[in-house]
């Protein structure tokens, strides 16, 4: 009876061995679940995967050409930014020239408007007159003496001569140049002044540029005039006689003061 006993003890020892045994995991298990943990952490963290070494030199070259890049891309959004606020700094400089010019323009207007409105009575004397001093011809001296015979007549007809004296041109004596230029010229030593001279500057007694000629016209009652538009955009007209051209310079001079060309007023006989 206690044969049985013993067998029975064995068998069932050798169960219980080869459960604790199935229940003791082997190191097969142990490397699986470790790679298993791997492949679940890399599929819940894919931008923590680690390169494999063979990949290291690939993943380092691409990584530099990347920095390098947006190194790049910085430096030239730097670049834009700069040229943006340079161009900012331009326009705002810009803006306020035409602020001021336009303030300018404004200012001369209501000038001008207060100009229009006031009433201004120059009386100008009339241009002065070129004399010509003329020697009459001399006079035919009929000499007749008392004839020797009533049909016997003595004539003694000299020739007869014409003297025209010429006043000089005194018109660069009416200027105060420090140096009076040595030529003038008249206006109407020209075929076509309003074309030869179009434009030509203005100056005053003194040298100061007061306008731009524009044209010469006939006036009534037949007075020649120079068409002489001023700083101040008025246009006004001065008889020839006031007025000769510079070649040497190039500029119209007036025998008149800055302050006595801008009193004349549009229209004529003297604007």
């Amino acid at each position: 009876m206690a044969m049985p006993k013993l067998v029975l003890g064995s068998a069932g020892s050798l169960v219980l061995a080869g459960a604790l045994v199935a229940s003791v995991p082997s190191s097969a298990q142990y490397t699986e679940e470790a790679q298993t943990q791997q492949l679940n952490q890399q599929q819940t963290a894919p931008g923590t995967i680690a390169p494999a070494p063979s990949d290291k030199a690939a993943y380092d070259a691409a990584q530099a050409q990347y920095n390098q890049a947006q190194a790049k891309y910085n430096a030239q959004v730097q670049e834009y930014n700069n040229k943006t606020r340079a161009y900012q700094t331009q326009r705002d400089a810009y803006t306020a020239k035409v602020t001021d010019y336009q303030s300018k323009v404004q200012v001369y207007g209501d000038q001008a408007r207060r100009y229009d409105n006031d009433i201004v009575v120059v009386e100008r004397a009339m241009p002065d007159a070129v004399i010509v001093e003329s020697i009459a011809p001399s006079t035919v001296v009929v000499q007749q003496p008392v004839p020797v015979a009533p049909d016997v007549v003595v004539v003694n007809d000299p020739a007869p001569e014409v003297v025209v004296n010429e006043v000089p041109d005194d018109f660069v004596a009416r200027l105060v140049f420090p140096n009076p230029p040595l030529t003038l010229w008249r206006l109407d030593r020209y075929i076509d002044p309003s074309r030869e001279l179009f434009n030509a500057p203005v100056v005053d007694a003194a040298g100061l540029p007061v306008g731009h000629f524009r044209r010469t016209e006939i006036k009534d009652p037949g007075v020649p005039v120079a068409v002489v538009t001023l700083n101040s955009l008025r246009t006004i007209s001065i008889p020839l006689e006031h007025v000769r051209f510079d070649p040497n310079a190039r500029v119209v001079i007036a025998d008149m003061p800055a302050n006595e060309i801008n009193s004349i007023p549009s229209g004529f006989p003297y604007g």
